[in-house]
């Protein structure tokens, strides 16, 4: 007899209430979600290993945010607290296209469309050349980044990375092994199931 054991990320609602929520500008219910990873055989949960992480998700617009979000009032008007997901996003659909060691226009221009998609902002090719530099010299960064980050996104959010990592992906025509290796590193990270990410990359490819 054989036992198939590993490990998921598994997030429930510790409490809830009411906070000023930075993107509705208004006074919202939030869940207060924490993300545990839980010791599983058979593809069942036996155990709980520890806290990964944990967030306040508006109930209205359904952003997440760290828990310092709690603290802030609607007249503190110089908090930017969705920048550093921002920034997390972008930096790791740079990684992508610089994937295949290869820079293509049809990328840079995806890139810069998710990231209006996103912030209503639009993406130069002086900050997209930030990264590509940031990068350059420290080739893991956005990977650490992004692990910095997952505690505290939700599974729209998640879901959000990781189809845009792959509408980078393809948007030159084809997938690289390369690529296809750095897809599998942020499921993992974004602790994205195989099921999903394929029911993900199906429904991106049927809209194509």
């Amino acid at each position: 007899m054989f036992f198939i054991a590993g490990t998921k990320g598994e997030t429930s609602t510790a409490d809830t209430g009411t906070f000023y929520c930075p993107s509705c500008e208004q006074e919202t219910a939030y869940h207060h979600e924490q993300v545990h990873e839980k010791a599983t055989v058979f593809f069942m949960t036996v155990a709980s290993l520890r806290l990964l992480g944990e967030y306040i998700e508006c109930q209205e617009c359904f952003d997440t945010f760290k828990m310092e979000v709690l603290s802030i009032n609607e007249d503190e008007d110089d908090f930017d607290y969705e920048s550093y997901i921002h920034q997390a996003i972008k930096r790791i659909l740079v990684m992508m296209m610089l994937a295949d060691g290869k820079i293509d226009d049809s990328e840079k221009v995806m890139i810069k469309d998710i990231m209006k998609d996103i912030t209503d902002d639009e993406l130069s090719d002086a900050e997209i050349q930030e990264d590509i530099n940031l990068i350059n010299e420290e080739p893991d960064n956005p990977e650490r980044f992004l692990k910095t980050m997952f505690p505290h996104m939700n599974e729209q959010g998640r879901e959000l990375v990781y189809k845009a990592c792959y509408y980078v992906s393809i948007s030159d025509g084809e997938l690289d092994v390369s690529e296809e290796k750095l897809l599998k590193s942020v499921a993992k990270i974004l602790q994205l199931s195989n099921a999903h990410v394929k029911g993900i990359e199906a429904e991106i490819n049927e809209s194509n």
